[in-house]
């Protein structure tokens, strides 16, 4: 997949995602697309950290034991109870990153070289 796949994918998931919860919580904000924005800028973190020089570049960060780590991550982002502003919004930007790279990598999954179990 390149690129632009990665970023409409993920920007438009976690924007419905969070316009979703707003809803249900009857809050009109700005952040669905704040997150939106977030979300296609840190889907493209799996190749900045394993660049596409070649069809086989997945490794390490392109893995499924990197999914299983990441999804972890977002289990302990998730029991976290922030006690200040500051801290609210690195709870945030982590879900966001880790959610945005998780999507990079189901897409990858998706595709003909899938991603490797370890790298």
């Amino acid at each position: 997949m390149n690129r632009s796949t990665h970023q409409l994918v993920a920007g438009a998931t976690v924007g419905i995602y969070l316009a979703d919860r707003e809803r249900m919580a009857g809050a009109t904000t700005i952040n669905p697309l704040l997150g939106s924005a977030a979300a296609a800028l840190f889907t493209n973190l799996p190749d900045l950290l394993e660049p596409a020089t070649s069809p086989n570049h997945r490794a390490v960060f392109h893995s499924l034991a990197f999914a299983a780590f990441l999804g972890t991550c977002v289990h302990q982002l998730n029991q976290w109870q922030p006690q200040t502003e500051a801290e609210k919004f690195l709870r945030g930007m982590g879900m966001l990153a880790v959610s945005a790279y998780l999507i990079h990598l189901a897409l990858d999954f998706t595709t003909a070289k899938s991603l490797p179990l370890v790298g």
